[in-house]
Parts: C-alpha cells; structure tokens; sequence
C-alpha cells in the first residue's frame, strides 16, 4: 500500500503541485506535475543518538552504562523523506528487556507520539515497573534497549539490527557501605604522633563492595577532592598537617550509579 503526500516541483520555469505515491514522475498538463516516489522507511537509529539520564552514552558489555533509578530512555530518529517541503513526522518504539529475580527473560515495547524527525527533538520513554504483583526489574539488573521509528507505513530496522550492540544500562540502587580509612603514620587511635612528614591515608570499600569506582574526601578545613578507586576496590593519598592539633579527614565511597555511602570520620592527632 502507498501513501500519498503533497509537495511541489518545478516543471517549466513554474512551481507545480506534486504527489507523493508509488514510483516514477507523470505529467500533469497545464503547468502541473505529479511525481511519484516511493515511501522510504526511517532510518535504523544510530547509537550516537541513543542515551540514558541517568546514565549517559549508550554502550554495552564493558562499556555499559549505570543508574541508581530507573532511566529514561531519549533517542532521536531520522527519515530520508524528511526533505522540505515535505514534512514526515515519525514515532519511536521502544524496547525493554531485563532478567527478573528469577532469571527469567522478561520485556515490553513502548510507542511514543508522532514528532518531525530532525536533529535536536528527542524521542524519550521512562523506564517503567510491571504491575504489581507481577515479577519487578530488580536492583543490579542489566536493562537491555533498542528502538526503531515508524513512519506511518513502514517500520525502520531496530537499532541492534545489523549486529548492532542493544545498549544496557545496570540498574544499581543500592548504597555501597562506608569505607575504611587507615594510615600507618598518623593512626585513629587517640594518641599524639610527631607531625611534620606527609602521612599516607588509604581508603578501602566496605567488605563486600565490589562496584566502588571513588572516593570523595575532605581533610580538616580543606575543599573536597576526589580520587579513583583501583580494581582492588582502594586508594591512597598523602597529605601533610600544617601545624599540631586534633586532625580528621571525612571520607565517602561512590559505586558506579553515583550512590554515595555513609561518611567515614577519621581523626588523628599531631604534637
């Protein structure tokens, strides 16, 4: 089945009316033209144009993308027959899939309204739980999502097709536990200990946080800073007091959601 649209053309040094349908051009008379051109469907959505907030840039496997709620999907489309005069408008289908507590494969789909295809408009869906009493997308589930447009007649290729990764993003709600903070040279154990020497402080996540990506710090009366977590879960910095005096350094554990732990208050003193 076709569709017909109307544009223009120019046929003889003069605008004409023109529709749109199936294929090939057919003369009018009078000044007049009827083109025919068969519909296009919408382009397969790239994975440029396809994100999360939160979360950021699709990507999958090691690349995949982390929230500490449920996202919002936001992509744009495009249509080869989005070409003024002619003005295509296009929705967005959706895709959701996730293993539920059970390992079961679970999903739904998810239309949008009609919008123009151009750059800057996005296409966006919340992520959303079934019903209750039907099984729930559980925290550190792995949300896989693809879309496709629809033109009002023909559908686009999903974004995975053509061996295409689906973009996943980890649901991870979950706060990592306040992290441990030791140093050899100024310990937290009530005890004077000559200043004058830069001391090491290490942080480590909590027993059996595997997912912390930083720590956030702040020594007594300084401004916060941030340092990276290694793969053994810490990190050590080196600061040096000033002067003698009771001494803390606060410190938080972010996972890679952006969940941020209880503070951590390490005091010290120094003679």
């Amino acid at each position: 089945m076709s569709r017909w649209r109307r544009g223009s053309t120019m046929v003889g040094g003069a605008l004409a009316a023109v529709l749109v349908v199936g294929a090939g051009v057919l003369p009018a008379g009078q000044g007049e033209a009827v083109a025919a051109v068969r519909n296009a469907p919408p382009e397969r959505i790239v994975h440029e144009l396809m994100s999360t907030d939160p979360g950021g840039s699709c990507g999958w496997g090691e690349a995949r993308t982390y929230a500490a709620q449920l996202p919002q999907l936001r992509v744009e489309a495009r249509d080869p027959d989005h070409v003024p005069p002619v003005a295509e408008k296009v929705m967005v289908q959706f895709q959701v899939a996730w293993q539920d507590g059970a390992g079961a494969e679970r999903s739904y789909t998810y239309d949008t309204g009609y919008k123009s295809p151009i750059p800057g408009t996005p296409f966006t869906h919340t992520v959303t739980q079934p019903p209750s009493g039907e099984p729930q997308i559980p925290s550190d589930a792995v949300i896989r999502w693809d879309a496709r447009a629809y033109d009002g007649e023909a559908w686009g290729p999903w974004s995975s097709d053509g061996g295409a990764g689906r973009c996943e993003v980890v649901l991870d709600s979950v706060r990592p536990g306040a992290p441990a903070v030791g140093s050899v040279r100024y310990p937290d154990d009530g005890v004077w200990h000559p200043g004058g020497e830069a001391g090491v402080f290490t942080f480590s996540a909590a027993d059996g946080d595997s997912d912390v990506v930083r720590f956030r710090y702040t020594f007594f009366g300084e401004t916060s800073k941030s340092v990276a977590a290694g793969a053994d879960g810490t990190a050590s910095v080196s600061w040096t007091p000033k002067s003698s005096g009771r001494f803390r350094v606060e410190v938080e554990s972010f996972d890679a959601a952006q969940n941020v732990s209880g503070r951590t208050v390490y005091e010290f003193l120094v003679s």
